[in-house]
């Protein structure tokens, strides 16, 4: 018995201590540093650009590099040198590689009578995007500019939408014609019609899409400038809060107004000599009539 006691004591102590050495081995070294991490996990980055355990947040995932940016500005200018200034105008764009997309003008010559007759000259012209602010510059130093606003529309994602809506429609229309080429049209004329008509409605949703694109492509390539020219005897004086210069620009404007109205009259007078010659004429010889009768009557 007690031989039978120390043996079976000897396994127990045996076996408690092959399982104190396998649970050692578990939470050796290894072990420990990794559980002194725990609190920072470390993520690695799968081929798809997703962390691995998180298929829902991204790593370092990139802007748009390239944005769709459309520009357009808003000009109003004046000018003394009406004929000279578009001359320049019309050499200023050729040498930033631009065009005249439409224009509008007025014919009739500045006189001193009124400025309602001045000419004046509207145009939308179309700029390379990194000339624009070139060109915009130099209109500062061919025109009196009043005026001058300028406009930024993002339509990255607008853009990249459709992109990739186009991109699906292709791929179904790639699809669509292998099925049609596979199918035999005697045999299964219904499903070949069927593939057809949807064929058709692909591609014209492709060209809608497309058009879309190219539309933007060139607002974004091509910067819209809107200028209007305006001819003028005097420049429009830049404002200006302080009250000494607007006491001194009200005496000049006051100065100019009354020259002008002088001239105004002037002009007026010698096209109305003629009519008031005449006048004149009548009003002396019914004087004379006058005086002849009465001098009759007398008689």
């Amino acid at each position: 018995m007690k031989h039978t006691s120390t043996r079976l004591f000897a396994l127990l102590f045996a076996l408690l201590t092959l399982l104190a050495f396998v649970s050692c081995s578990k939470s050796g070294p290894a072990g420990s540093a990794g559980n002194s991490d725990s609190s920072a996990p470390s993520y690695e980055k799968d081929q798809s650009g997703l962390v691995n355990g998180d298929a829902d947040v991204p790593i370092n995932a990139p802007d748009i590099a390239d944005r769709k940016i459309i520009k357009t500005y808003e000009i109003n200018s004046e000018t003394k040198e009406y004929d000279a200034a578009i001359a320049s105008l019309q050499q200023l764009v050729a040498d930033c590689g631009g065009y005249v997309e439409s224009s509008s003008t007025s014919d009739k010559s500045l006189n001193n009578t009124s400025a309602a007759y001045s000419r004046y000259a509207q145009y939308t012209i179309r700029i390379p995007a990194e000339r624009a602010e070139e060109f915009v510059g130099t209109v500062g130093t061919l025109f009196n500019v009043t005026s001058n606003n300028s406009y930024v529309e993002d339509v990255s994602e607008t853009y990249y939408s459709i992109e990739a809506r186009l991109e699906e429609l292709q791929a179904e229309r790639d699809s669509l014609l292998d099925m049609m080429n596979a199918t035999e049209t005697k045999q299964d004329y219904s499903l070949w019609l069927t593939v057809s008509q949807r064929l058709s409605e692909v591609r014209q949703e492709i060209a809608v899409y497309q058009g879309q694109l190219n539309r933007y492509d060139s607002m974004v390539a091509y910067s819209t400038v809107k200028l209007s020219i305006s001819e003028v005897l005097n420049y429009t004086a830049v404002a200006n809060s302080s009250f000494g210069s607007r006491l001194g620009n009200s005496f000049v404007e006051g100065l100019q107004g009354f020259w002008q109205g002088v001239q105004n009259f002037l002009i007026w007078f010698v096209g109305a000599l003629p009519v008031l010659v005449l006048l004149a004429a009548a009003a002396v010889a019914v004087v004379l009539v006058i005086r002849r009768a009465r001098r009759k009557r007398k008689q």
